[in-house]
């Protein structure tokens, strides 16, 4: 394909355009969508807290969080059978990171071992990534802690 048939006549991509239209009209609502997102994980956090073997996310007092996700460290190895749990309910995960950076194919370069980065291992295999947008309701986020708290058996710390 030849550079006008990637960037079109005008010298702007259709992508370009396409983006910067949809991000213009998204704009606007950001600073509501992050007060949301905001609300959305104090509630997980405040609920989430004394449950057994689940960690919520670590803010610095400093520092301001946007929550574009809201991701947990479930220990105990129980982090897959958790998730399972959570889409046996209908309730949807996700596992951004998988594998850590060091292990995936595109940083074989590095000549990178399992082993060489334990903390980073240790987080791929705990972390779970909880339902997390801005229109999330009140019901729907206390239906899928109550789900994980049953699947702990509501044990406090």
């Amino acid at each position: 394909m030849n550079r006008q048939g990637i960037e079109g006549e005008q010298g702007k991509g259709l992508l370009g355009e396409l983006s910067t239209a949809i991000l213009r009209a998204k704009l606007p609502h950001l600073p509501e969508w992050t007060r949301a997102r905001q609300r959305l994980a104090a509630r997980y956090d405040e609920i989430l807290h004394d449950v057994c073997g689940i960690e919520t996310p670590y803010q610095a007092p400093d520092r301001t969080h946007i929550f574009h996700q809201y991701t947990l460290r479930v220990k105990n190895g129980q982090r897959d059978a958790l998730r399972q749990h959570l889409k046996e309910q209908g309730i949807g995960t996700i596992i951004y990171y998988p594998l850590p950076l060091h292990l995936q194919e595109c940083f074989y370069e590095l000549g990178c071992k399992e082993g060489d980065f334990p903390a980073s291992e240790e987080a791929s295999r705990e972390i779970l990534s909880l339902p997390m947008f801005p229109e999330l309701a009140g019901e729907e986020q206390e239906y899928v802690v109550k789900v994980i708290q049953t699947f702990v058996g509501g044990e406090d710390r």
